[in-house]
């Protein structure tokens, strides 16, 4: 009786070893193929957007913030007067400095506070901004940058054609492939869509000064998205 219970697990070891190489041989008769493929669309800059900074300085904090918060209110009610364009508030800072007195190395230096915040600026009516950004340049607001970007739903659609352009290619691809292995391109086992990259313009900086308003020249950039897949081939 022990003879057999030993015996018996080894039987349905050599069982289950065989079904194990049934199934891989089964397997192996299915080639997997791993690719990768970038696809590139080339977009026009759809939205111009631009940061100014309001800047004052005082000998209290609290000049220096009333002078900023003043500059703010009068560039919010401007731009909110511009329709089309999307206004937000930005970083506010309040820091201290300071100052050598002219000529008098040995006194304490003077104590000088200045106050920051940005105002954002969006639209796609780039005229309408061009001039916006001219009427609160004038108004004492420096330009801290100004550009044409590829809005969020602009993006959107190129990334979705990219990717469309992609899996094609991927698919001439795994046929390209099966036809030199002597196979057939049966399905795509797994499809990764990876998110797509569209660079974004470099901004111009500006100083502030009474001068006619900017200009921005919107140049088309690349869009760009990236598609990994699995493709299965047969005999």
């Amino acid at each position: 009786m022990r003879s057999r219970r030993r015996t018996s697990p080894v039987r349905l070891g050599a069982a289950a070893a065989l079904a194990l190489l049934a199934s891989g041989g089964a397997a192996r008769a299915e080639t997997l193929l791993r690719l990768a493929e970038t696809a590139t669309v080339m977009v026009q800059p759809d939205e111009l957007a631009a940061d100014l900074t309001a800047e004052a300085s005082a000998a209290t904090p609290q000049d220096a913030q009333a002078r900023v918060n003043a500059a703010i209110t009068a560039a919010l009610a401007t731009a909110r007067g511009i329709a089309g364009v999307s206004v937000a508030t930005g970083r506010y800072s309040v820091w201290q400095v300071r100052e050598p007195r002219p000529g008098q190395s040995a006194a304490p230096a003077a104590v000088v506070w200045q106050a920051s915040q940005v105002v954002t600026l969006r639209s796609a009516d780039g005229g309408a901004m061009l001039g916006l950004v001219g009427r609160l340049q004038a108004q004492g607001l420096a330009v801290q940058s100004l550009g044409w970007q590829v809005s969020a739903a602009a993006s959107q659609r190129a990334g979705d054609e990219a990717r469309r352009q992609a899996l094609g290619v991927l698919r001439g691809r795994a046929e390209a492939a099966a036809a030199l292995l002597g196979l057939r391109f049966e399905e795509f086992r797994s499809v990764d869509l990876n998110p797509s990259s569209a660079p974004r313009p470099m901004p111009r900086a500006m100083m502030a000064a009474a001068m006619p308003a900017p200009n921005a020249v919107a140049e088309a950039v690349p869009v760009s998205a990236t598609v990994t897949a699995e493709a299965a081939l047969a005999p």
